[in-house]
């Protein structure tokens, strides 16, 4: 009697750990997965970072620009 108590516990705790393996092992997948998105410094939208033209302020401020605001700051400026 006390070994099938032992047995179930033993099958749920099992179960309780492959779950809070799986939730872990999601979760640092979805982090490595936003670690290349960027804010673009206009209209906020996050980009890969390929996608966004970067430009550097002083040593370390760094800002991006998505395709879209570029153009657009491109049609304010040329007064078209």
């Amino acid at each position: 009697m006390t070994l099938s108590i032992l047995a179930v516990l033993f099958l749920l705790m099992l179960v309780a750990i492959i779950f809070y393996g799986y939730g872990f092992v999601m979760k640092s997948a979805r982090a490595s997965a936003e670690k290349n998105l960027e804010p673009c410094t206009i209209c906020r939208v996050r980009f890969d970072r390929q996608q966004l033209i970067e430009r550097e302020i002083g040593d370390s401020k760094l800002i991006y620009f998505c395709k879209t605001c570029i153009l657009r700051l491109y049609d304010d400026v040329s007064l078209r």
